[in-house]
């Protein structure tokens, strides 16, 4: 595994430690916008369906911007994240139980879960300082409008390319998180942007260097307690290596 300083070359160290990443933002460190592009190009390289390239990219920099996108966003995670966390039912809420894996039968959330909150308030609080705001959007029919398998075709040709680019961002020392709350808003994040009606918003994520690049494997279910063979229920016959031996030489 490489533990060298970006840009990480490694492929398994950087499918490994690619991170949701909310409290190590560096919001004060200038991105310069050709890094930027340059992960959206790599970004693009990623399945699209039909080879559409349905996708559009808003790279929002202007601080005015950001902070009428920030403002949409905290509102959002004041109403859906905040209020019902500290309502009287807290997190034995249904709204709460909905949202937040972690939560056990006494409606108390998980520590893991409790650093993930810390993390959603903090980036609540900051957001519209970082570099940069990306807006990915599709252009293919709205899923509400389309048949049985628009939905799939519409997320399944943006989070390829989304995800690629949260891999582009950490080889090269940056990181992001994808986040949702603004599209409770998304009519006035569209207004604000000049976005059109027959674009659907997907995500928000905000792009900055991150405080060190030192971010670990995750800890992860075993591979073969969640998949199964040919029937569901059967099992899947492997067993989890460690990171560093996954090398693919046992079976070219």
């Amino acid at each position: 595994m490489s533990g060298h300083s970006p840009p990480f070359t490694d492929l398994n160290h950087v499918l490994t430690t690619t991170r949701s990443v909310r409290l190590r933002l560096d919001y004060d460190r200038p991105v310069p916008l050709g890094v930027v592009g340059e992960c959206l190009q790599l970004a693009l390289q990623a399945p699209t369906g039909g080879a559409a390239e349905d996708w559009r990219w808003v790279v929002v920099s202007d601080p005015a911007l950001k902070g009428e996108l920030a403002r949409l966003y905290h509102a959002a995670y004041v109403e859906y994240v905040h209020k019902p966390l500290h309502s009287a039912a807290g997190a034995e809420s249904r709204i709460v139980k909905g949202r937040l894996g972690g939560v056990d039968e006494h409606g108390a959330v998980s520590a893991r879960t409790a650093r993930i909150l810390s993390g959603a308030e903090h980036l609540a609080g900051n957001i519209g300082r970082a570099p940069y705001l990306v807006i990915p959007c599709a252009t293919r029919p709205n899923p509400a409008k389309g048949g049985p398998g628009t939905n799939s075709a519409v997320y399944g040709s943006l989070y390829p390319a989304i995800w690629q680019f949260n891999l582009a961002l950490r080889a090269r020392g940056l990181g992001t998180v994808i986040t949702t709350l603004h599209l409770h808003h998304a009519a006035a994040a569209a207004e604000l942007l000049g976005i059109p009606d027959h674009a659907l918003q997907i995500t928000m994520l905000p792009i900055a260097y991150t405080q060190g690049t030192d971010f670990r494997v995750a800890p992860r279910r075993p591979v073969n307690s969640v998949t199964y063979l040919d029937r569901w229920g059967a099992p899947f016959p492997y067993d989890d290596k460690p990171v560093d031996r996954l090398t693919g030489e046992d079976f070219a």
